[in-house]
């Protein structure tokens, strides 16, 4: 069983044996100039699907003659077995814990080391939180959903007093529709306030109660706290909210969300439908349309300039429409690579997103090869401004 608590496919000792046969029919062949870490990961999607964005990695340098070492990054000796590579790749998990130890641990390796990382911190900062993310959209004019973070219950309840309802309640975190609540009235708000400014909230899956209902949780809480066990702190893949309250506008009128996923200057995209009787889509698990000529222009001009400005190597965003405009809802460092896989073709920017031109190339392509070919790309420069630097110092006769 994997720290991320998934089953382990190609993770460990089984992976290094993997990774270990693909270099069988390098023998006699100059040594390899470059060499790269990857932590294994693998992923089994609500439909069943399975991915591995490692195996591929691994698959792919290998073919490119690179050496492939993998690593645990949840050993002691990780940062030094990465120490002796010229870059590191890792597809993080979502679950709670997992992603902020990811971030720190890879936040300190690009810092520290000055290797390529991927995801960089560029392409990662945001994952899994929306407050960053608004504040982003903010700061970088990009058209989106209003959106209203408060800081005080004070302002939450004056936020409630005035607010046009329903509105949409969201988590910082949560993937795949999760953690989203639409808010009908001004005492479902309210309720809402008083969880978030009290004791806080792992998820949103409870709605106003009678008083019965609500005896009903403080005894079960209370009996829970005579046990020894605190009744708020989430489990191991969630996390606990508190001290903000988070509201969008409802955007009425949508049939579908429009997903756009950015790999460098590749556009993939497809459109997720509202379920019946919902205002949510289901992620990669609901009805979905690959057909490019059904997503706007403007849509796709809208992804490549968010990233751009992100500057990421890789974002996946959700953008529906407000009347005619396209506006994005959120974005994700994380998305599944079988739907990236089942788009037709995709779209290729030159220039700037708001009027360079854009190409159609037909064909399925592989995010996890969209993401190496770019990655190599950058593994190439920086190795050879390494080697450059190397070179100057030993021609000026520093040691």
């Amino acid at each position: 069983m994997r720290p991320d608590g998934g089953a382990a496919v190609a993770t460990g000792d089984s992976w290094t044996r993997s990774v270990a046969s693909l270099r069988i029919g390098t023998a006699g062949q100059p040594a390899m100039s470059l060499r790269i870490a990857i932590q294994p990961d693998y992923v089994v999607h609500p439909n069943g699907k399975r991915q591995s964005f490692s195996t591929r990695w691994a698959e792919l340098a290998q073919a490119k003659n690179i050496d492939v070492v993998p690593v645990d990054v949840f050993s002691e000796d990780a940062m030094a077995c990465i120490s002796g590579c010229d870059a590191f790749m890792w597809r993080c998990p979502s679950s709670s814990h997992i992603r902020a130890y990811a971030k720190r641990f890879l936040y300190a390796l690009e810092a520290g080391s000055g290797i390529p990382v991927f995801p960089s911190l560029k392409s990662s900062w945001y994952f899994e939180d929306k407050l960053a993310q608004c504040y982003f959209f903010s700061a970088a004019d990009i058209p989106c959903a209003r959106t209203y973070i408060f800081w005080t219950r004070e302002a939450a309840e004056q936020f409630c007093e005035r607010a046009t309802y329903p509105f949409v309640l969201k988590l910082a975190g949560g993937h795949q529709s999760a953690n989203v609540r639409l808010v009908r009235d001004r005492r479902e708000a309210e309720f809402y306030v008083e969880e978030l400014f009290g004791h806080g909230v792992a998820s949103l899956g409870y709605r106003p109660a009678s008083r019965l209902r609500l005896l009903l949780r403080r005894l079960r809480a209370a009996a829970q706290t005579l046990e020894g066990r605190n009744p708020y702190v989430p489990g191991a893949d969630a996390e606990l909210h508190y001290g903000y309250f988070y509201a969008q506008e409802f955007l009425p009128g949508n049939e579908f969300e429009v997903s756009v996923i950015i790999v460098g200057n590749r556009a993939f995209g497809v459109r997720r439908f509202i379920e019946p009787g919902d205002f949510r889509t289901r992620g990669s698990s609901g009805r979905m349309d690959w057909s490019p000529e059904q997503i706007g222009e403007d849509v796709i001009r809208l992804a490549f300039h968010t990233a751009r400005k992100l500057g990421a190597q890789t974002v996946a965003l959700d953008i529906l429409h407000r009347d005619r405009e396209p506006v994005v809802m959120e974005l994700t460092a994380n998305y599944a690579s079988w739907v990236v896989r089942e788009c037709p073709g995709h779209w290729v920017l030159q220039g700037d997103p708001r009027s360079g031109p854009m190409e159609w190339t037909e064909g399925c392509t592989r995010a996890a090869d969209a993401i190496f070919e770019d990655f190599l790309d950058e593994m190439t420069a920086a190795g050879a401004a390494r080697y450059h630097r190397a070179t100057k110092r030993i021609d000026a006769g520093i040691t």
